[in-house]
């Protein structure tokens, strides 16, 4: 339900083992100095849809076919429950580094933030020879924005600035259950299903800064509270695999998505696995496609390296976004770590506020993240 209030003034005047994880840790928190990030996607409507829900999947450029190996996978393809040899408990959260850039034939324009990004948990047990169930809770969406937009001067009172400020928060949630079952020795099917839930605030302002009170604000908001679900499969052995999975949208917040992915290991470059994924974002309607290439590599028997790099198309299909990812996991006993930096990117047409004219704007999103798996 959404509730809307307007409050209006009279104007006066209208930031070994430690060594190789260490190195992995060091290059995540590195490496965002340089790619800051070029944008936030779309914090008025759909808002920025989180790929780092799986931290292993985040380092493979956000696939979700064979995304997620543990308990995360009930939130991307549930078919990859199947991967849970008797019990396995995660959690995992990133921070996020935002910008945007709004181009116009004149000036350039670059807003920016950080904050909290994501967070999973989920449990996922093994309740029989072919079937495996799991549950958890997740972050999905991030309406997180900061905005400033000063308006041309008034001719009336050259100098003086009239400013006009944004902010939202909130997002998505999904708590969801589900399982797997493995129909034959190389085929799985899974689904989940629960509520997806959350709200967004924003508040807005319009100022004319000669004047000692704020001329005008407006404060609004949205909740949401209704069912979804995720399906998949998995047609796969140790060489070679193929899937598809499919997620539930709601209306005017969230995107429904497909995702079809295949991947082959390749013995003779040291085991790595390579892979490739397209997603249809809101298929049938709007098609944003998105495609992803990845490599997973064991560098030592209790640890790998991953990385990936994809495209994403947005409101604007002039451009499209870039994406990229690196990350890994190390074993201790029955503990792993996960760490990822993965980056996307978008193009846009509209901005977050009315009067502001552009030709385009660049948008992306930066994760650091890092998650805690325990396995039996």
């Amino acid at each position: 339900m959404s509730n809307f209030s307007v409050t209006t003034f009279f104007p006066r005047r209208n930031s070994g083992v430690i060594p190789s994880l260490f190195t992995i840790v060091l290059i995540l928190f590195i490496i965002p100095a340089v790619i800051y990030g070029y944008g936030f996607h779309d914090a008025l409507t759909y808002g920025n849809s989180i790929n780092v829900i799986s931290i292993r999947s985040a380092a493979l450029v956000g696939i979700r076919v064979f995304g997620s190996e543990g308990a995360s996978a009930v939130f991307l393809n549930p078919a990859s429950l199947s991967n849970v040899n008797n019990f396995n408990i995660t959690a995992s959260t990133s921070s996020i580094a935002w910008s945007e850039v709004v181009h116009d034939s004149t000036s350039v324009i670059q807003r920016s933030g950080s904050g909290f990004g994501s967070f999973t948990g989920a449990v996922a047990y093994r309740a029989g020879v072919d079937l495996v169930i799991g549950a958890g809770v997740t972050k999905v969406s991030d309406h997180q924005y900061d905005g400033t937009h000063y308006l041309p001067d008034d001719p009336s009172h050259p100098g003086i600035d009239v400013v006009e400020m944004l902010k939202a928060k909130g997002g998505l949630w999904e708590a969801l259950a589900g399982a797997s079952w493995s129909l034959s020795d190389n085929f799985t099917a899974g689904v989940s299903a629960g509520l997806r839930f959350g709200g967004v605030s924003y508040d807005y302002i319009y100022d004319e800064k000669y004047t000692s009170q704020i001329d005008s604000t407006a404060s609004w908001s949205w909740d949401l509270s209704e069912a979804c679900y995720h399906a998949g499969f998995l047609l796969a052995d140790d060489e070679l695999g193929a899937g598809m999975c499919y997620t539930s949208g709601s209306s005017d917040h969230y995107y429904s998505r497909i995702s079809i992915a295949g991947r082959a290991r390749a013995e003779h470059i040291g085991n790595s696995t390579m892979g490739f994924e397209g997603e249809i974002v809101d298929p049938f309607n709007n098609n944003f496609f998105n495609g992803k290439l990845s490599i997973e590599t064991p560098i030592r028997r209790n640890m790998n390296i991953s990385a990936g790099v994809g495209f994403n198309e947005g409101e604007n299909m002039n451009r499209v976004g870039l994406a990229f990812s690196i990350g890994g996991n190390y074993s201790i006993g029955r503990m792993r770590v996960d760490c990822a930096l993965a980056h996307s990117g978008r193009s846009r047409k509209s901005t977050s506020f009315p009067d502001e004219y552009s030709d385009y704007v660049d948008d992306s999103s930066t994760h650091i993240c890092i998650g805690l798996q325990y396995i039996i």
